[in-house]
């Protein structure tokens, strides 16, 4: 909730677009399209005790009617962060899971890394096969503030407890948003006129449509993704 609330305040400072007039919203839901792949817990391999003895893998959850949560969807060519923009983005550590498990951030962001658990963390973020940043977290509420300054996709895991997995996207916009449990998703700020609107999955991949907004009025946009 404060992400959102930070984004929703960035979106009413952000500059005017070329087109005059009230910006507009574009709002649908993400629906996998036929029979969702069940997906086994991850074995839990240490630190039982306090872990417990599996987690979901959340790489992929369908909710009702088929909703899928933790896209990413953005506008292509949306507002741009304004100057010396530094907002907060948070990534905890809670029991043993990663949450959020999807951050979406736009790049300027300051991502705050918390230890929440009484237990050792390692944080270890990956651009492919490149390590962005690696962050021993030893004791509880142990925080790492860590600015990310372009447009990246981060794979984040945790080299003492290898079931620990999270994203962090990092996107040119500041119109943007993440689909909740039910798969729905609202982008506030988004300037009249078409635009490109794109979405990411970490299992159902990418996508891009075309959408119009119109002044100060809600352009619904639902996109079906094929499971892999």
């Amino acid at each position: 909730m404060l992400a959102l609330a930070a984004t929703l305040a960035l979106l009413a400072q952000a500059p005017q677009s070329g087109a005059a007039g009230e910006k507009g919203k574009v709002s649908g839901k993400v629906t996998i399209s036929g029979l969702a792949p069940k997906l086994a817990n991850l074995p839990v391999t240490r630190d039982i005790k306090s872990c417990g003895n599996n987690k979901p893998d959340e790489s992929l959850v369908v909710g009702q009617a088929g909703g899928v949560k933790n896209a990413v969807v953005w506008i292509a060519d949306g507002p741009k962060p304004p100057r010396g923009f530094k907002q907060k983005y948070r990534l905890d550590q809670k029991n043993c899971e990663f949450t959020p498990h999807m951050v979406a951030m736009p790049e300027g962001g300051v991502l705050e890394v918390v230890n929440s658990d009484k237990l050792f963390h390692n944080v270890h973020a990956r651009q492919g096969e490149k390590t962005i940043f690696n962050y021993a977290m030893p004791v509880p509420d142990y925080t790492i503030p860590k600015q990310l300054k372009s447009a990246e996709r981060l794979r984040v895991s945790c080299d003492v407890h290898p079931w620990m997995r999270a994203w962090v996207d990092v996107l040119p916009t500041i119109a943007f948003a993440v689909t909740d449990d039910t798969g729905t998703y609202t982008i506030e700020g988004v300037p009249p006129g078409k635009h490109k609107v794109r979405l990411w999955h970490e299992r159902l991949g990418e996508k891009e449509e075309e959408v119009e907004v119109v002044d100060g009025q809600t352009s619904t946009l639902d996109v079906p993704l094929t499971p892999r």
